[in-house]
């Protein structure tokens, strides 16, 4: 060490290595400041708020409800019974007919003749079995004298025999052609609604054919499409709630009637009529209504908002909310019936158990949650 005057006559100090410990204790402040802003911008795994809810036990029934259409149980396509020309329709559509009212004619002309020469028939038929007839008594007295023999006799005695079949054949055609002059006036055979008309006065129509389509008045039913999963739990004569859409949507009790036997080949649904036991004046044909069925249902005995449920990994979760440790459990559960309330769970979950109802999607397993009520 050297010690120096300047020119103020102040000592001072030349050292070479006097600045190395002051750089050492910079460098390692700096360090330790680098380290501290280190640790400070490591972010904390943020709480995600969820809104839960708890899981209840599943009522052992449920109702079923389904749209149907008003519909009479007896839809008769009516037409004649014999070939002819219509000349008279009496009905058109939406009117009412009563048993026995007239609702179309057809020309009688060739039916007329027709009878005329069946009764005409008659007559030579019965002639023919009198004469034959006479024949035979006189053969009586003549066989015991020997006039003649047995075998003209016994000719005779079919002559007969075929003369009267001849006549019950004539007398059968002739009651066959009153019935087809008959047959040419159509007639209601019960009282109903007319829904349809497929012929009109001045057409050619055959035996047969429709010229109107019948609605039976005495039995009024609603018609509805069940899917395959909920036709099996229904049953002939288990009660329905029948509501009307229009007019004061007043309800009627009904029954289950009758149920496919088969599903239709193009909805894959089962056909089920519903008898209505007092239907109301404002309840006509066509109309929609709502049918509602009660089922029992114990197959899944857990419920839960059809929100919670998600998809991962190939199947059904739930995040079920772990209170004591604050976070959230990714769930595998098996799921039901879609219920009014949710969706039903065969298993996976316990009644009281907390899920997430919300924004499932963004969960993990192991994420740290809020549930309401909780303080931050």
């Amino acid at each position: 060490m050297r010690r120096q005057d300047d020119k103020n006559g102040i000592l001072s100090v030349n050292n070479g290595n006097s600045r190395r410990p002051h750089l050492a204790l910079a460098l390692a402040a700096m360090a330790l400041l680098a380290g501290c802003k280190g640790e400070a911008a490591a972010p904390q795994e943020a709480v995600r708020p969820v809104k839960v809810a708890v899981v209840a036990e599943a009522p052992s029934s449920r109702t079923l409800t389904y749209s149907g259409v008003v519909r009479s149980r007896i839809d008769s396509a009516m037409g004649f019974r014999v070939a002819g020309k219509i000349v008279q329709r009496s009905v058109n559509v939406g009117d009412r007919v009563d048993v026995g009212q007239v609702i179309a004619r057809l020309d009688e002309t060739d039916l007329k003749l027709a009878e005329t020469a069946a009764k005409a028939a008659v007559v030579s038929a019965r002639s023919r079995r009198d004469v034959a007839n006479d024949h035979l008594e006189r053969a009586k007295v003549l066989l015991p004298k020997e006039i003649i023999s047995q075998a003209a006799y016994d000719t005779r005695r079919n002559e007969l025999e075929a003369a009267a079949a001849g006549l019950e054949t004539a007398e059968a055609q002739l009651r066959q052609a009153i019935n087809a002059v008959g047959y040419a006036t159509l007639q209601a055979d019960k009282a109903g609604l007319v829904t349809a008309v497929t012929a009109e006065p001045g057409q050619v129509v055959g035996a047969g054919q429709a010229v109107v389509t019948l609605a039976d008045a005495t039995e009024t039913e609603v018609a509805v499409a069940v899917p395959e999963q909920d036709a099996g739990r229904l049953s002939i004569g288990q009660p329905a709630k029948v509501t009307l859409w229009a007019g004061s949507r007043a309800s009627v009790q009904g029954r289950i009637r009758e149920i496919a036997g088969q599903a239709d080949p193009a909805s894959r649904t089962y056909a089920v009529r519903i008898a209505v036991n007092a239907p109301p004046q404002t309840m006509r044909l066509g109309m929609t209504a709502s049918v509602s069925l009660s089922i029992q249902d114990e197959s899944a005995p857990m419920i839960v908002p059809l929100t919670a449920v998600t998809e991962s990994d190939g199947g059904t979760v739930v995040f079920v909310v772990d209170a004591a440790n604050q976070v959230v459990r990714k769930t595998a559960v098996g799921v039901g019936d879609v219920a009014d309330a949710g969706i039903r769970i065969a298993n996976g979950l316990q009644a009281g158990d907390m899920v997430v109802t919300a924004g499932v999607q963004f969960l993990r397993d192991g994420m740290r949650v809020r549930v309401p009520g909780e303080r931050q």
